[in-house]
């Protein structure tokens, strides 16, 4: 009897600790969802049926008239979710110093993930601001510039293996083009080698590639597990990617290193910048190797998932790909080429692309940590985040809120005519790349890189849905942490005469 009684109060007392924030934000007077036990108001978070961004939509959709600003309760911790754009200014740049910082920051283990550990978007306060500063310079208009014909390099050969695929009469992916596309450009400008990704099955740079941003399942549960009781940053690390996968991209910038050193070779690429921070500021092998995965990342993940979605819509929009088409052949040169400038000018393409991330964003929901307490306050309503307090921007339903933009499901890119890409950008409703001081530092060369692509593709080929892709393609992937659809999108090329 003494043993059922101790159960119940195990039981008890575990329930209690569960909902002991349940109340946190109707004691303030933020309105939110009725949180479950264990579930939260995230319970996709947990039991992975949708992507965790459909408990975001849902919240957004029942709330966003009413509320500048949702309380939620992840598992048990509070969480807030701002839904004004006014507010997510606030956030992202008039108060960037409150929400400097990301919630992974504490999550990391420096001894086992040295490498991702000195990722700027790991880093936090004056730590991150050197890193940032380190390597902005890598991304000048005059480096793309001379990055520009290992892109066109790369485009050629694409070219050339969507030809041969088409002859066997086979639907094309187009989440794994573009993927297959961006490592060998990531390879070539980063290490100088060409990962192969094209010609070879299976091709080993585009293999670890795929591993270095998949987590486990182990990592997927420790990352639920801090995110939902916070206390446990101080117990719990998480090493994001395992140890050989790291020493093998290691390895590969020790052999460019030596190859160049030892042949005397000189290229303008993102290397060549490392060894120049090498020498000015002394940094060591192991911050030399850290920035060559964290550009070797964040080059090739986000932009294939771009390519592969602009692909699909012009696939889906013969209006639109027909008058891209026009500008691309308008500016070419006798050779049929585009020089950087005229891609540069192409302003349709600017637009396509941009229309293709305001539907697709490569992260649909961006978070930030307070790290002091602060008051947010929008049309009379106030709400004090307190220090610890994790801050999430929902960017897709704020692309998709028709306040925001006119008939937001509609693949519309002169809705960025005329300048109203700053306007858009200005009122924080327009976030791919995120926004404020900490927006993404390898945008320049993820729109060079992506509208490069789009260019080849387009300029010689016909693009049509394949009847392999999905009816629904817009689901996302429940088991991914970034904007990866179901099933695929598929698409067929017919070579133009």
């Amino acid at each position: 009897m003494i043993f059922i009684y101790l159960i119940i109060a195990l039981v008890a007392l575990l329930y209690v600790y569960l909902t002991w924030n349940f109340n946190y934000w109707s004691k303030r007077g933020v309105p939110g969802p009725k949180a479950k036990v264990f579930l939260g108001d995230l319970p996709n978070g947990i039991m992975r049926k949708q992507n965790v961004a459909y408990d975001f939509q849902k919240i957004y959709k029942e709330f966003k008239a009413k509320t500048p600003f949702v309380g939620i309760i992840q598992m048990r911790d509070p969480r807030l979710i701002i839904l004004e754009p006014e507010l997510i200014k606030d956030v992202l740049i008039r108060k960037f110093h409150y929400f400097r910082n990301s919630e992974f920051s504490d999550m990391i283990d420096t001894e086992q993930d040295p490498l991702f550990a000195k990722n700027p978007f790991f880093l936090k306060d004056d730590e991150w601001k050197e890193k940032r500063a380190e390597i902005t310079p890598a991304f000048t208009v005059n480096r793309m510039k001379a990055l520009y014909p290992l892109i066109q390099d790369v485009s050629t050969r694409m070219v050339k293996y969507i030809a041969n695929e088409s002859k066997k009469s086979k639907p094309c992916d187009a989440r794994e083009l573009a993927a297959k596309y961006t490592t060998d450009v990531v390879s070539n400008c980063i290490f100088g080698v060409d990962a192969e990704s094209f010609t070879k099955e299976n091709a080993e740079i585009r293999e670890m590639g795929r591993k270095l941003l998949s987590p486990s399942t182990i990592v997927f549960i420790k990352l639920v597990l801090i995110g939902s009781f916070s206390i446990l940053k101080k117990f719990m690390k998480v090493q994001f990617t395992k140890m050989e996968i790291q020493q093998f991209f290691v390895d590969l910038m020790k052999q460019a290193l030596k190859y160049r050193d030892e042949n005397k070779v000189q290229r303008e690429d993102f290397l060549d910048y490392i060894i120049q921070l090498r020498n000015k500021k002394h940094i060591n092998e192991l911050e030399m190797a850290s920035h060559t995965i964290s550009f070797f990342s964040d080059g090739f993940e986000t932009s294939s998932i771009a390519i592969s979605h602009a692909l699909y819509e012009l696939a889906n929009n013969k209006r639109v790909q027909d008058k891209l088409r026009n500008e691309i052949n308008n500016n070419r040169d006798e050779n049929g080429q585009l020089s950087f400038e005229k891609l540069q000018e192409m302003s349709y393409l600017d637009q396509v692309f941009h229309e293709a991330l305001r539907m697709h964003p490569p992260l649909v929901t961006s978070s930030k940590m307070c790290s002091e307490n602060v008051d947010l306050e929008y049309d009379g309503k106030k709400v004090t985040v307190e220090k610890g307090i994790n801050v999430y921007i929902p960017i897709l339903e704020v692309h998709y809120d028709p306040e925001n933009f006119l008939e937001p499901k509609k693949f519309h890119p002169e809705r960025f005519d005329d300048g109203a890409m700053k306007d858009y950008v200005d009122r924080c409703v327009f976030m791919p790349f995120g926004g404020g001081p900490r927006i993404c530092l390898g945008m320049r060369f993820a729109l060079l890189q992506s509208k490069a692509a789009l260019a080849t593709i387009i300029g010689n080929y016909v693009v049509t849905v394949n009847q392999k892709t999905q009816d629904n393609p817009f689901v996302i992937d429940a088991a991914e942490f970034l904007n990866i659809k179901t099933g695929g999108l598929w698409v067929n090329f017919k070579p133009l005469n």
